[in-house]
């Protein structure tokens, strides 16, 4: 548990300083502690995935003494009208957490411009909107690539969600990552559509393990907790895309490949409590420590397996392994 906290505090300092934000420093407790910082989730914060992470980055920012609010579960069809209640109530920064906000945030957000909008998966600065893009098909090759390592049967599988830029992108680095580590491998990649349908990644995840799969890889937000299940119940591996999901898979989980979004939340709001903003889209991937590999839940996973899958998280962040999202 030490390590893991003593990790997380020095992935915040690296990102910290690739935003330039040292000076935050220098803010005046009180004037941090006057501002309002709103999160718009296109899902549950009980997801163990990407909302959930997202909502530890508000903690994040609640901790440095804003005030917080958050609405989950937001269609993009109410983000306007969520946008609007946070202005009239006085909110400084609104996080909008999903690439599919794009559109209706930097119309909304004309009408506001004393917010600071902050979209994330996004290609939109304008002059009170930043973005900065997690790199998905990092954590996706990183998947593939250790189940590679893992499979018994030569075929892996991941099952995504909706097909956004980042599931599909993500989809992407996992076959690439599978067939890093062995360009023969059969590789199944499936959305289902939905977020929220667990049962539906459920059945699809069970389809795969009858088609030969014995390693099954989510990255579907509240659905992934399916397809754990289903690995739980087939007796087959797991890869989980964010922390606690082996709760509902101790017998088939390995490992999560994380994507903390926590850590760039907080880097952004410190860059805007510093007044630094750079108006250019920035990544946030293995290089700036938002992508990387969780504590293995089993004690027989081989040595050189983790040193291997370690190797290639470095040669990620150091930008030797480039991913083809054409």
């Amino acid at each position: 548990m030490k390590n893991k906290w003593i990790r997380i505090a020095t992935l915040v300092l690296v990102l910290v300083m690739s935003f330039g934000l040292l000076v935050a420093c220098d803010k005046k407790e009180e004037d941090a502690k006057n501002v309002k910082v709103a999160l718009i989730l296109e899902g549950a914060i009980s997801d163990m995935s990407w909302n959930a992470t997202a909502y530890n980055g508000l903690l994040k920012i609640k901790n440095l003494g804003a005030t917080v609010g958050h609405t989950e579960n937001t269609p993009v069809s109410s983000a306007a009208d969520a946008i609007r209640a946070y202005a009239a109530d006085g909110y400084d920064v609104i996080f909008m957490s999903s690439n599919s906000f794009q559109d209706v945030a930097v119309e909304t957000a004309k009408e506001f411009p004393d917010i600071q909008f902050f979209l994330i998966n996004s290609g939109a600065t304008e002059d009170n909107i930043r973005s900065f893009a997690i790199q998905d098909a990092e954590q996706g090759f990183l998947m593939g690539a250790l189940a590679a390592l893992l499979t018994e049967t030569n075929t892996v599988g991941f099952i995504g969600g909706l097909p956004i830029n980042p599931i599909v992108n993500g989809g992407k680095g996992f076959e690439q990552g599978a067939k890093y580590v062995n360009p023969d491998i059969n590789v199944k990649v499936q959305n289902t559509g939905n977020f929220d349908d667990v049962l539906g990644a459920k059945e699809l995840a069970k389809q795969f393990v009858s088609e030969g799969v014995d390693v099954l890889c989510p990255m579907a937000n509240q659905a992934s907790l399916g397809v754990m299940e289903a690995a739980e119940e087939t007796g087959v591996l797991a890869i989980g895309s964010g922390l606690d999901q082996e709760t509902v898979a101790p017998n088939a989980a390995v490992v999560a490949i994380v994507k903390d979004t926590a850590v760039a939340y907080e880097a952004a709001y410190r860059s805007y409590l510093a007044g630094n903003m750079p108006a250019e889209v920035l990544p946030m991937g293995a290089a700036q420590g938002v992508i990387y590999i969780g504590d293995y839940y089993k004690d027989d996973i081989p040595q050189d397996v983790k040193d291997q899958l370690n190797d290639i998280l470095q040669k990620l962040a150091s930008g030797e392994i480039k991913i083809n999202l054409d």
